[in-house]
């Protein structure tokens, strides 16, 4: 699978990302291709690991000229730079982007890094995605379809309306809805909703969750958050897949 997780900046995109990783890694749905696409490169710290060098780093290097031998195609450079920006893990992978485009046209370097990512992605059993607010970083890095979208809200209105849009922009951009949208209310207590009219094959109630909080500022990884926590406990009934 694709998992896109999408939502409005600050409704906890990323730890909701970390803890469906704890999720796939805990069923045995290894490897995973984690990949950071939000500007803001919070994973690693989420994930308590330290990135180097990001595929945004390499697109500059690339395009301002980098030295690579004479021999070595512009495609054969990136795809080997690129490995050596991953940070590998026990069951997964991760892969961060980094910034946006700076001025001017970056279409040839965007297409090594689309056709790069379309390859990597053959190599592992599923592919998790933490995207910007919307769709649409990961609609022009991968030309890959998300098989599931994880929307994450909050109680706020505009976060609502970032998932409403970001369905819309996902029909726009496909023709159809996605295959499977999953709905997750992130510090929402039971009996607390929010305005989304839009259907959901599921829809998660995760809880303040004070363990997240504690980890968070030790910079410690939220994979190691225990059984006991109540956000570890809400997303294991998340379905690994159906």
């Amino acid at each position: 699978m694709i998992v896109a997780v999408i939502g409005k900046g600050g409704v906890g995109k990323t730890t909701i990302a970390s803890l469906i990783l704890r999720r796939l890694l805990e069923s045995g749905e290894t490897p995973v291709l984690a990949i950071d696409a939000d500007p803001s490169n919070c994973l690693g710290h989420a994930l308590g690991i330290s990135t180097g060098r990001t595929l945004a780093d390499l697109r500059e290097e690339l395009r301002d000229g980098a030295d690579r031998p004479l021999s070595m195609s512009s495609s054969e450079w990136f795809a080997l730079q690129a490995e050596e920006a991953m940070v590998e893990n026990a069951g997964f992978d991760l892969l961060t982007m980094g910034r946006p485009e700076g001025k001017g046209c970056y279409c040839f370097v965007n297409n090594l890094i689309r056709d790069h990512l379309d390859r990597l992605a053959r190599s592992y059993r599923h592919v998790l995605v933490d995207c910007e607010a919307g769709l649409e970083h990961l609609s022009r890095r991968t030309s890959g379809r998300p098989d599931v979208l994880v929307c994450v809200a909050n109680r706020s209105r505009m976060a609502a309306e970032t998932v409403r849009r970001s369905l819309d922009l996902y029909r726009d951009l496909h023709g159809s809805p996605p295959p499977r949208a999953d709905l997750v209310l992130n510090q929402c207590g039971a009996g607390q909703t929010a305005s989304v009219s839009a259907p959901f094959r599921q829809v998660l109630l995760v809880p303040q969750d004070p363990q997240i909080a504690e980890l968070d500022s030790t910079g410690a990884s939220l994979l190691n958050l225990s059984p006991a926590s109540p956000a570890v406990a809400a997303l294991a009934a998340w379905e690994v897949r159906g």
